[in-house]
């Protein structure tokens, strides 16, 4: 039995004529015969008889024929699945937080492109939370997120760099020379957040709530170019990695009473497959160490 002898086969279904099948298959109606013949002969049974000059299928017939539209259709599925990783070949599309995309990824990205070069890396920036809905959804091969209970049971998940959230201003703040803070000291003081999508924002507005503050939100933003801006005015915090805060010498870090250290980590879907692209990818972020 021959994938070619099953689709005559089932176009000759599927119009009930082998004339109107070889029509549709452009080939000659001999060659449609001889197909079904050899198949009734490998089987040793009568896949059709013939009613008011139409092919009507035997019980033998409907039963071979519901077997293999389920076989031609996994074989359809199976071929748009290979041309697609075809088109996607020496591309990778990675969902980053924006903070993220500031100190780690600008050093993941030159070192892979060094080492493959014909490789292109799309990076999409988004928020921490964003980062797994486009997992999810497929919408990205791998994104790069903030580890929690989440992340650990829902996504395979390799470890990037951990990094210390910090409560940020500027050297003309009123709080510039604190060593230490807690964000029950943080009662009066602006605030400015990343917008919904990042984790932070959930992160540090339970930690407010579990010791009973109502934060003053001055600003959401997504873009860390805009807090700096506003940062720079001296009249409001913000809470940025470590790594970031100390990019920029107009910033003055003040840790948290209760040190906050986030592990960053790479993730991708449990479920389906990865293109050998993003597979050599991973392979790559399980050596790549931070500077």
């Amino acid at each position: 039995m021959k994938l070619l002898q099953m689709r005559y086969f089932q176009t000759v279904c599927r119009y009930g004529s082998i004339t109107k099948a070889a029509e549709e298959l452009f080939v000659s109606q001999p060659t449609i015969s001889f197909c079904l013949k050899e198949l009734e002969d490998e089987f040793g049974v009568k896949l059709f008889h013939r009613k008011h000059n139409r092919l009507v299928l035997t019980v033998e017939g409907q039963f071979f024929l519901d077997k293999i539209n389920y076989i031609l259709q996994s074989v359809d599925s199976l071929s748009t699945q290979m041309k697609d990783m075809g088109s996607n070949h020496n591309h990778v599309k990675i969902a980053v937080p924006a903070m993220i995309s500031t100190f780690l990824f600008p050093q993941m990205f030159n070192a892979y492109a060094k080492l493959y070069p014909e490789v292109e890396l799309e990076m999409l920036e988004t928020g921490s939370l964003q980062a797994r809905k486009l997992v999810d959804a497929n919408s990205v091969d791998l994104g790069i997120t903030i580890l929690d209970n989440v992340v650990s049971d829902s996504y395979n998940v390799l470890p990037l760099v951990s990094t210390e959230l910090v409560f940020c201003v500027s050297k003309s703040h009123p709080l510039a020379n604190c060593s230490r803070i807690s964000f029950k000291e943080l009662a009066n003081e602006h605030i400015i957040l990343f917008k919904a999508d990042s984790y932070q924002n959930i992160f540090i507005k339970r930690a407010f709530s579990e010791v009973g503050v109502e934060p003053k939100i001055l600003l959401y933003s997504s873009q860390l170019y805009t807090v700096k801006e506003f940062l720079s005015y001296g009249n409001a915090g913000a809470f940025l990695y470590r790594q970031v805060a100390e990019m920029d010498k107009d910033l003055v870090c003040i840790p948290i009473d209760q040190p906050i250290i986030q592990d960053i980590v790479l993730i991708w879907t449990k479920s389906g497959s990865l293109y050998s692209d993003s597979e050599n990818f991973i392979q790559f972020a399980k050596s790549f160490r931070y500077k």
